[in-house]
């Protein structure tokens, strides 16, 4: 007889065993190490490995983080489509491994082409890993505490990205002072974080629960279940949903990619030097995630007690603050920086959380994976349009320009949940009574 078990006070679903969530957990705060840290430490390869000079370093970051969510917007679909024909934990962990020999590649190359296979292979493995996790959550834990898992879970994810701060980000300047070379400095860094991946790749197939194909899929080829994802977004609540995963994409892309130029472009015109400013960058990141893992509980109670609509758009309001309040900082050292980034960091989290809640919500169970996989199509879209868009702006116009730009996004998006409220009320009025 199946029985129902919890995990730090929060509800699973049938046949889902503490163990199992653990796993995902530990592999959640891994994964978060990689994430941060190889695109918090990309100006290195850059400036170092490829010598790119100062003025092509805004674009040449934002092709790279385009080019790696394009591939996301590709493959998401089917990803999902494909967890749901061959189970989660098999594509979960063959997309830690693509993760892995992605960040292999990247110190070993010399041209801006090298780092884009790199990126492409490491972006395959992401994509797969972003919609599993997501599909995982709404397989192991009750509607009733999702708001508060995915708090959980931010909470893990900040866990992992704060040691990525403090680590990855130190790392080439304390082997520098040691007397490295700084092509092998930036060797040592991404093999750290291979290491890392190794380890979560394998916590994941030991303690994720076994399984298979869903019910009523096996039979079915990717290409139709992909074609129902797109099918899906007549209904209004699945719209609002795919709308709120580009909002998500763009508002997690920013902060990891241009944070770290952010201060290395301020270090640099001020005299101070690119290791200064990326020390700057670590110390901003860890104010982020220390307020990200202080609010995740409120946001997680928000979600869980609030309608999933009203939560999504006092979440998108806001991100809309946090990141238009960096166009106000003229020193990212000074107080003002860092209030501005512990402002923004309670608006990513708060999008990022309750677009996740609003998708598992809004995704039927038996699609639930080609769904998520749609909504992390719509998450890696937004992520390559603000990328590119923003390497432009950083080059051209002002270094906060990427954040402002993310600010006008979740405002857009706003706009649409406040429009979109009223058919996703009589929708959901009209299943409650059908």
């Amino acid at each position: 007889m199946a029985t129902t078990r919890k995990f730090a006070g929060l509800s699973l679903n049938e046949d889902v065993l503490p163990k199992n969530a653990g796993g995902l957990l530990l592999g959640v705060c891994c994964l978060a190490f990689c994430f941060v840290g190889l695109n918090m430490v990309q100006p290195w390869l850059l400036e170092h490995h490829l010598n790119l000079p100062a003025s092509e370093i805004g674009d040449a970051t934002g092709t790279l983080g385009a080019i790696g969510q394009i591939i996301t917007v590709f493959l998401a679909g089917a990803t999902g489509a494909l967890a749901d024909q061959k189970g989660r934990r098999l594509v979960l962990t063959l997309g830690v491994v693509a993760m892995a020999l992605g960040i292999l590649i990247a110190p070993l190359v010399s041209t801006l082409s090298g780092l884009i296979v790199s990126r492409t292979v490491f972006s395959i493995g992401r994509t797969a890993v972003a919609a599993c996790f997501l599909i995982v959550v709404a397989d192991y834990v009750q509607e009733t505490s999702r708001g508060k898992w995915n708090a959980f879970q931010g909470v893990t994810f900040g866990i992992g990205s704060i040691v990525a701060a403090l680590v990855i980000l130190r790392l080439p300047k304390w082997l520098l002072e040691r007397g490295w070379d700084v092509i092998d400095a930036g060797y040592a860094t991404h093999f750290v974080m291979v290491g890392v991946a190794g380890v979560s790749a394998l916590v994941l197939a030991l303690m994720l629960r076994a399984d298979g194909p869903r019910e009523g899929v096996e039979h079915e080829s990717l290409w139709a279940l992909t074609r129902r994802g797109v099918e899906y977004i007549r209904y209004p609540g699945v719209r609002l949903a795919y709308f709120a995963g580009f909002a998500s994409g763009a508002n997690m892309a920013v902060i990891g990619t241009y944070l770290a130029l952010w201060t290395a472009g301020h270090s640099m015109a001020t005299g101070a030097g690119l290791a200064q400013g990326l020390a700057l960058g670590g110390v901003l990141m860890v104010i982020i995630q220390v307020v990200s893992i202080a609010a995740m509980p409120a946001i997680g109670v928000l979600n869980d007690r609030a309608k999933p609509l009203i939560a999504l758009q006092i979440s998108l309001a806001l991100a809309v603050a946090g990141y238009g309040s960096t166009y106000l900082v003229t020193d990212p050292s000074a107080i003002s920086g860092k209030l501005s980034a512990a402002l923004l960091s309670v608006g990513q989290s708060a999008v990022i959380i309750s677009s996740q809640v609003f998708v598992q919500a809004e995704a039927p169970r038996k699609v639930r994976g080609t769904i998520i996989g749609f909504y992390t199509v719509c998450s890696g879209l937004g992520a390559a349009v603000i990328l590119k868009l923003s390497g432009y702006v950083f080059d051209s116009w002002l270094l906060t320009g990427p954040f402002i730009l993310t600010s006008a996004v979740n405002a857009i998006v706003l706009i649409f949940a406040v429009l979109l409220g009223p058919a996703i009320g009589r929708e959901r009025a009209a299943a409650a009574s059908g």
